[in-house]
């Protein structure tokens, strides 16, 4: 254990080596811990509201995307030292939060989408100084996700009753999605299903998780679900998707999806009453973790494939279980 920032957001990032992880802090802080030496090797604060942060493919570099002040920072990855200030905002000087930032391996960039001007940008760093490219949307996005190749953004409407699919390339909008109930893009996840490419999202605003056939971009599922949703998992070893049911009544029950038939097939409800939440695979896809986040909680392990509990470690409050080698080697069942 070692004390951390306040409030760090959900999506820690790693070195390329998987020896570095950084978290970043809600309230603007970016540290850097060794995870071979088990010490804070450096920290920075990168604003006073910040939404996120992602590190290059290549390790070099820490971009942190904020909501206030409205901008993006960038930082060596070697020790946070502040490269570039990066104001958001428009042709005519109006400003942005911003929505997400992540990395696009593939394209050795950053893809960003800003959360109140109609816009998603392309950042590519070249000798330390960052090279915005600008893309013009048709709508405010909230959160977004990639196909495989980072060929393709979807981004959740900023209203939450659809979804865009833009091409990176060109920039353009190529298709709309109907996915009412603001899907939480940031946690979809993908498999092959009947030798195409899915990926699937739960919604923050319904009780429903939408499957969606990324060669068509067309919703080919829309499974019910006990009430609106937050993390998705699975792993490529593992035949099942699970998905909690974070928000409303029923938030002590988690969903177990075949991927092969797209049926939900068993509902677990670990510990009635105590919200279960967010789950995590090893890195063979062989057990996984599951988090009963309540002060009085604990993480439970279960077998991926007979769905049955091994193990339960008491804990305060559980929330995110992140593992470096699904991380670091872009599994498809995680987010990233």
């Amino acid at each position: 254990r070692f004390p951390s920032r306040f409030a760090l957001h959900g999506g820690p990032k790693y070195s390329p080596d998987g020896r570095y992880v950084y978290f970043g802090s809600r309230d603007g802080w970016i540290t850097k811990y060794d995870i071979y030496n088990l010490k804070v090797v450096a920290e920075v604060r990168a604003g006073i509201n910040m939404r996120n942060i992602a590190v290059s493919a290549d390790g070099d570099y820490v971009l942190a995307a904020n909501y206030l002040p409205h901008s993006m920072v960038l930082f060596d990855a070697a020790n946070l030292e502040m490269l570039n200030f990066i104001p958001v905002e428009n042709d005519t000087g109006e400003s942005s939060r911003v929505s997400a930032v992540y990395a696009a391996p593939p394209r050795s960039s950053f893809i960003a989408a800003l959360k109140d001007i109609p816009e998603a940008w392309e950042i590519t760093v070249e000798n330390r100084e960052a090279k915005v490219r600008r893309m013009a949307t048709d709508t405010l996005l909230d959160d977004f996700f990639f196909d495989p190749g980072y060929q393709h953004l979807i981004g959740a409407a900023r209203d939450g009753t659809h979804g865009v699919v833009i091409d990176l390339d060109t920039g353009k909008t190529t298709a709309e999605l109907p996915l009412p109930g603001m899907p939480h893009l940031g946690s979809g996840i993908t498999w092959e299903y009947e030798g195409r490419r899915v990926m699937a999202t739960p919604h923050f605003r319904a009780g429903a998780i939408s499957i969606i056939d990324m060669d068509t971009w067309e919703v080919i599922k829309t499974l019910k679900t006990e009430g609106p949703g937050f993390f998705m998992r699975s792993h490529e070893n593992s035949r099942y998707a699970w998905a909690d049911v974070f928000f409303g009544p029923n938030a002590d029950k988690v969903h177990i999806i075949d991927k092969q038939t797209l049926e939900i097939v068993k509902t677990l409800q670990p510990e009635p009453g105590k919200v279960a939440a967010h789950v995590e695979f090893d890195r063979h896809g062989e057990k996984l973790l599951l988090s009963i986040w309540d002060d009085d909680g604990a993480i439970i392990v279960y077998d991926a494939d007979t769905l049955e509990e091994e193990k339960r470690i008491p804990m305060n409050k559980p929330s995110g279980k992140y593992n470096v080698w699904n991380k670091i080697n872009y599994e498809e069942g995680t987010s990233h």
